[in-house]
């Protein structure tokens, strides 16, 4: 487990746990250059297949790294790269897919951290096949692959090559006009690289001869340049065009038999200020020009520089950003070191300090041509805005151990909120601090500070305050008090999302994160159409006895966004396509069939994830007139999502936003669906994409034989799902037990059956929460409807509510005349959960649903009412014009 004071450290902790893999790496296989005796050792590049044998010496390490056995590694003194295997159904991940022949990783191996989705040579319109790799005299190594022309495409070969000392990998395309016609045809590729507009800078659109894509919080950059042409490039969030074109050629034609060749590379750095100075280092070369810096190794290029805060002191956190006059140069994170080498040109540039999200002033910076060479001794620039402290925070429980924990930091007066990181962080993100050791250790601008310390809805949070001053320590232990009674129940989130699944850039380590701080204590690995775990993660994080796990994953095909399930327990088959996991369908029932039968028909629960249940289940074309649904499907799932939950507080058939009908309203669907006879239970997870807040907004409780994580069986939770035993909540517990008055066997929990053959019903209802959640309403739904007799407030029973953690405790008896299937809510009507929960989950109404008890008043079988609850069954929902 890492030691505290490394935790929580502005560095993305999956950078820390790479650095230290290539460290042992490199004791296992040196790299292309190494220093023996004092002087640099050339060791020929290497090209190989990935395999079990090399895999842990080879690939290389970063938070968006794709790559597989079968694929091929390409690497010398400076750099990684992984070109994918040219098969049919090579997907880099879930909407980066048909990478075969494509690069798909890239890192500098001096500061690992692959950033790229993929670089498709010729912008995907051609399947790339026969891969074939040489090493030449010279050690150059090449791999070359091919793909066949047609009547409006030419042939087309690719080679990926690098030599010993390059710090670029070259793409060589050679075009052959096959047909018996002129063939015309653009210079084009395009790029996958995601990532928030903050912190992935891309070169403006338009015309330049040179295209750059940094990641300013990963920390690596990327450039793309064609000598002898200019490049157009068109950028979205995820997407980028590039287009070659010289000044007396946009297109190429090539007549029958004509051959044409086109070279570009990549180069690749730790930031846009090394990226320059890599590129201009290439360019100098190939001019034979004299190199500017004469040391091989990249990380000593340039002078040293050392930040320092008002005191004088060093500085080891926040970025540096540069510029020349008009032009932004890019920025350096300074990632606990406190002298970093700047490979600047010579002349005078303007040196932004910012930290937290703030800038702390600018400083001249003149570069000398001595002290661009690193011939000059440290360089110092003191912001004197920026005077910082530090705060040490320890969190425990009521029995003084240590807990993971969620800090929020919120300026008071004067005192700015700090933004840390970007949302898909690890330990800092946004104005948050995420702990799995129980303690944050990290900087701030001298000021006061707002803090609300939490660890999920079964503790009361602190909302306690901290004065920072500068150069000085604030030490501070904050005590969260359990004080919400789950025995025999523990908490669950079947659906989170991470930069693996393909729609997001978020560490997979800062989900995990997420979840142990919000107390989730039990949670699949469910990405996007890949079997994955989070087992690594949460040994290295020292949370086994916090978080249990089991890989899974969500099978997410077409029409979206109906054809998603979630499914667990799955196989992992580690480095493989799709982790071993199945492909999709265009059909939901026969992608569900698919499901059921993997892993050779292994017992799993299949989700239904946030379906419009109109559709689904009544309207299998979408044309909005009732038809079968896609009625295979229907007993293959075993529970479906049905949140927003709050909605069920004040409940109607079609889900509003913003003053606008916006969608079916789930969970009213699915009451009707229940008095249907659909014997399918509901659930409430985040899908959480993004480690803001992301995890903890929505969970369930699963019954348990166990209240210990450590101890949980991911078969028993299985298996207690598919029967039903599940609570749906956004933090309040609700605890609920029925029986017959004249029935003497054990009362009967959600999901279970039981005979009240005079219609005479007992509920015994406890509804607790902490400090922070508020509860007004407790209602029994009969068959989806309320009844008045059923129906308590705050103001019609105020001697039913308390104040304390137990906010609701009584037993009601009543009567039912006919089969009934009996739901419990608890919430509270405008009250909201407010700051501890964020921005986004903070808006809803606390909530929480019982899965439904199914009692019988005729002593035989249950009878389903068949009521709709005053309004058509669903179907498809179109947003009106």
């Amino acid at each position: 487990m890492p030691s505290c004071s490394w935790s929580n450290t502005f560095a993305p902790f999956s950078l820390q746990k790479a650095c230290l893999c290539l460290a042992f790496s490199a004791l296992v296989l040196l790299p292309a250059s190494t220093v023996i005796g004092g002087q640099p050792q050339e060791v020929p590049p290497t090209i190989e297949v990935l395999s079990p044998e090399n895999w842990e010496i080879l690939v290389p390490k970063g938070k968006e790294v794709d790559a597989i056995y079968g694929d091929f590694v390409l690497r010398n003194a400076h750099f990684t790269a992984v070109i994918a295997q040219p098969i049919e159904s090579r997907n880099a991940n879930m909407t980066v897919r048909n990478v075969g022949g494509c690069l798909i990783d890239l890192t500098a191996n001096h500061h690992p951290g692959d950033q790229l989705s993929a670089w498709y040579p010729g912008r995907r319109k051609q399947t790339f096949r026969n891969p074939q790799h040489t090493t030449s005299s010279d050690g150059r190594v090449s791999l070359t692959m091919e793909a066949a022309g047609s009547e409006t495409l030419p042939a087309c070969s690719i080679q990926w090559s690098l030599g010993p000392q390059d710090h670029s990998l070259q793409l060589t395309t050679t075009w052959k006009n096959t047909s018996e016609k002129d063939l015309t045809f653009s210079l084009e590729d395009d790029v996958r690289a995601d990532g928030g507009k903050e912190e992935m800078l891309k070169s403006p659109d338009g015309e330049a001869a040179v295209f750059t894509i940094h990641d300013t919080y990963w920390e690596q950059a990327y450039g793309w340049r064609s000598p002898g042409y200019r490049i157009r490039s068109n950028s979205n969030a995820r997407e980028s065009v590039l287009v070659y074109e010289s000044e007396s050629q946009k297109s190429v034609t090539l007549t029958p038999g004509e051959s044409f060749t086109h070279a570009r590379s990549i180069f690749v750095a730790r930031d846009l200020v090394e990226l320059r100075a890599v590129m201009d280092h290439s360019i100098r070369a190939e001019a034979g020009q004299p190199a500017m810096f004469s040391s091989p190794q990249v990380e000593s290029w340039g002078p040293e520089v050392r930040v320092l805060d008002a005191s004088g002191k060093s500085v080891e956190v926040g970025k540096l950003k540069f510029r020349q006059g008009d032009e932004f140069a890019g920025s350096r994170r300074l990632e606990r070191r406190p002298v970093s080498h700047l490979p600047l040109k010579p002349g005078t540039w303007e040196m932004t300090y910012t930290y937290a999200g703030k800038d702390y002033g600018s400083q001249p910076l003149v570069i000398s041509e001595e002290s661009s060479s690193g011939q000059q001794s440290v360089i110092e620039l003191k912001f004197s805005e920026f005077q910082p402290g530090k705060a040490i925070i320890s969190i425990v429980d009521g029995d003084n151990k240590p807990i993971p924990a969620k800090v929020e930091f919120l300026g008071r007066g004067e005192t700015a909120k700090p933004n840390f990181g970007p949302e898909s962080a690890e330990y800092l993100v946004g104005n948050l601090a995420y702990t799995a050791s129980g303690r944050v250790e990290t900087i701030l601008q001298q000021g006061q500070y707002d803090l609300i310390i939490s660890h999920g809805p079964e503790y009361d949070a602190e909302f306690t305050r901290v004065q920072i001053e500068s150069g000085k320590t604030a030490e501070l232990k904050v005590v969260l008090k359990r004080v919400v009674n789950t025995e025999g129940w523990v908490s669950a989130d079947f659906h989170s999302h991470s930069s693996p699944s393909g729609d997001n850039t978020s560490s997979q380590l800062g989900r995990v994160l997420n979840l142990a701080a919000e107390h989730i204590e039990f949670a699949p690995c469910t990405e996007h159409n890949r079997v994955s775990s989070y087992s690594d993660h949460i040994a290295f994080l020292g949370l086994s006895q916090h978080l249990a796990t089991v890989s899974g994953m969500e099978l997410t095909g077409s029409p979206l966004p109906l054809n998603h399930q979630n499914v667990f327990p799955m196989i992992h088959r580690p480095r493989t396509q799709d982790g071993g996991g199945p492909t999709t369908d265009a059909s939901p029932e026969t992608q569900m069939e698919r499901i059921v039968a993997w892993d050779d028909h292994s017992e799993k629960l299949i989700q239904q994830n946030h379906p419009d249940l109109g559709w689904l289940f009544y309207d299998k074309n979408g044309d909005q007139q009732p038809d079968e649904g896609y009625s295979r499907s229907f007993p293959l799932m075993n529970v479906m999502e049905v949140h927003p939950i709050d909605p069920i507080l004040n409940l109607q058939p079609m889900y509003s936003y913003d003053g606008k009908v916006v969608g079916n309203q789930t969970i009213f669907n699915w009451l009707q669906l229940l008095n249907q006879g659909y014997r399918i239970y509901g659930v409430v997870n985040t899908d959480s994409h993004y480690n803001f807040h992301g995890s903890g907004g929505l969970r369930l409780w699963l019954k348990s034989l166990t209240d210990e994580p450590g101890s949980i069986s991911s078969d028993e939770m299985r298996d207690v799902a598919r029967s039903g035993k599940i609570v749906m909540s956004n933090g309040p517990f609700l605890d609920v037990h029925f029986s017959g008055p004249l029935n003497s066997s054990l009362p009967s929990i959600p999901g279970e059956d039981f005979s009240a053959r005079d219609g005479r019903v007992r509920a015994s209802i406890r509804v607790e929460s902490p400090n922070w959640i508020e509860i007004d309403t407790v209602f029994v739904l009969v068959n989806g409807r309320r009844r008045d007799d059923l129906v308590f407030t705050a103001e019609s029973h105020p001697e039913y509510f308390a104040k304390g953690s137990v906010k609701f405790s009584q037993t009601l008896d009543f009567e039912i005349k006919e089969d009934s299937h009996l739901i419990v809510v608890a919430g509270h009507r405008t009250a909201t959960l407010g700051d501890v929960a964020g921005p986004f989950w903070g808006t809803q109404h606390p909530a929480a649903v019982t899965n439904p008890v199914f009692v019988d008043v005729n002593d035989g079988m249950f009878t389903s009412s068949k009521d709709t609850l005053d309004a058509k069954l669903p179907v498809k929902f179109i947003a009106p014009k």
